[in-house]
């Protein structure tokens, strides 16, 4: 069995800004890194679409910054959605037909680099194009890794939703502290 795990960058926001606003919303929140804080979800670790949409929306609109939702499938999928001032303006799947719905030969489909590169202040776009097209990751995991690398995010943001940190389950050299919990 993969990995199933929901999370959100929050670009432009920090730590004690989406604490205060999440209030009692069960979550965990990153330190903030750079101009970078990570938000796991206790609701979006159901990948349920609409939720892990509906939360990287509300965030975008009141904090007035970029927010990436993202979802790893079992490690068979990483999917991500970009909003912008509340509104998404990008969509990546890494494989477009694992539900049925299409050519499951299909490779990556979505997943525009270039405007991925300037909302992360990253010079070159090639390195994230490349991480988007490769059809040669047998998980989603190691493709989520290689996309935060190219992004600039820091290493706690890739492999974690609530359900792991809630269970204690953080990847080797995280540090104490780095996630704290919204208080619900």
């Amino acid at each position: 069995m993969g990995s199933f795990y929901t999370s959100h960058v929050v670009h432009g926001a920090s730590q004690p800004q989406i604490l205060a606003w999440l209030k009692q919303r069960p979550a965990y929140v990153s330190v903030t890194h750079g101009r970078t804080t990570v938000v796991l979800d206790a609701a979006c670790e159901s990948q349920d679409g609409e939720e892990l949409a509906a939360l990287a929306s509300d965030l975008s609109t009141q904090f007035k910054c970029p927010v990436l939702a993202l979802l790893n499938h079992d490690d068979d999928i990483l999917y991500f959605e970009l909003y912008e001032n509340g509104e998404k303006t990008d969509e990546y799947d890494s494989s477009p037909g694992y539900f049925g719905e299409g050519d499951p030969e299909a490779g990556p489909a979505g997943g525009d680099a270039a405007r991925l590169a300037k909302i992360f202040g990253v010079a070159d776009s090639a390195p994230i194009e490349a991480t988007l097209r490769n059809p040669d990751y047998v998980f989603a995991m190691e493709r989520h890794r290689d996309l935060a690398a190219a992004l600039g995010l820091p290493e706690f943001s890739v492999g974690l939703g609530y359900t792991y940190v809630e269970a204690g389950d953080l990847p080797p050299g995280t540090a104490p502290g780095t996630y704290t919990h919204s208080g619900a």
